[in-house]
This record gives C-alpha cells, structure tokens and sequence, in this order.
C-alpha cells in the first residue's frame, strides 16, 4: 500500500503546481502603456490598459502618408481556462472588417517573464521601453509572413 501512495501524491503535486502556473491576464500587464513604433511600411500606435475584472483592452491604430489607414480594438480574456486575444478591424470610418459576430482570434500557448506567445503573435518586453511583436500572416499563396513591430513606450 505504502508503495502506491508515494506516485498518486508524486502526481496530486504535480497537478497542484500545474494549477498554480496556469497563466492569467495579470501574466500580460507588461503590455500596458502607449506604444509608438513602425510596421506595414508606416506608423503604428498600441495602447494597452490594465488588465482588470478578468479582462485587459487596447487599440491600435495605422497610419500611412500621414492618414490612419485602419484600427483595430482588442480583447484578452479567459475562455474555457484559456487566453485568448480577439480583436476587430475598423476601417477609417469605423466600418468592420469582420462581420458583426466574427473575430480575429489568438489563443495563448504559453507566458514567460514579459513574453507572451500566441498562436501567430509574439509580444514581449525586450526591455522596459520596447514592446516586440511579432504576427505571422497567411498569404494568399499559403506561405507564411512575419510582420514585427518595434514599439517605443511614449507618454500621453
């Protein structure tokens, strides 16, 4: 009996420190703040609030030739113990890019000290003023791009 015991308690901790390291939106408050920065041949601006009430919100915005070309609102939250990113396209005008029910949808794979990796998106803090991040892209031919941003932390 005693020799039962010692692998069903070796595997009741191990399931209690996997509970303890699942991550939560508190895992990707590094993202906070107004980030400036490049990609898609242009001008990029993020802005991420705190995460609060089991959730963390920003937008981001495009610019190009000295126009917002597009926008985006964006939402973290937990699922079903999972993280996902959903976000939406505006156009200038505020039209949608998805349909009224659809998302873009990003689902959290793992979270290490300010890195966050998604399906298709990396964020991470390089340090505490440059935000990384890198979104992979389908293209129309089924080859696979990798757009990165460098964002710079700036004041409001």
């Amino acid at each position: 009996m005693k020799n039962l015991l010692i692998p069903f308690l070796f595997v009741l901790c191990l399931q209690a420190n996997a509970q303890e390291n699942k991550p939560t939106i508190d895992d990707l408050n590094f993202l906070r703040g107004y980030w400036v920065g490049d990609g898609f041949g242009g001008v990029s601006e993020e802005v991420w609030m705190p995460a609060s009430l089991g959730r963390m919100n920003g937008i981001y915005k495009h610019m190009k030739d000295d126009q917002t070309t597009f926008m985006e609102f964006m939402d973290i939250f937990t699922v079903n113990d999972t993280i996902r990113l959903r976000l939406k396209h505006f156009n200038p005008d505020m039209t949608g890019w998805e349909e009224k029910d659809k998302y873009v949808t990003f689902t959290l794979q793992s979270v290490e000290p300010n890195k966050a990796i998604f399906k298709g998106l990396i964020y991470e803090l390089v340090d505490p003023n440059y935000l990384k991040v890198s979104l992979k892209l389908k293209q129309k031919d089924g080859s696979v791009n990798t757009e990165v941003f460098n964002f710079r932390r700036k004041t409001l």
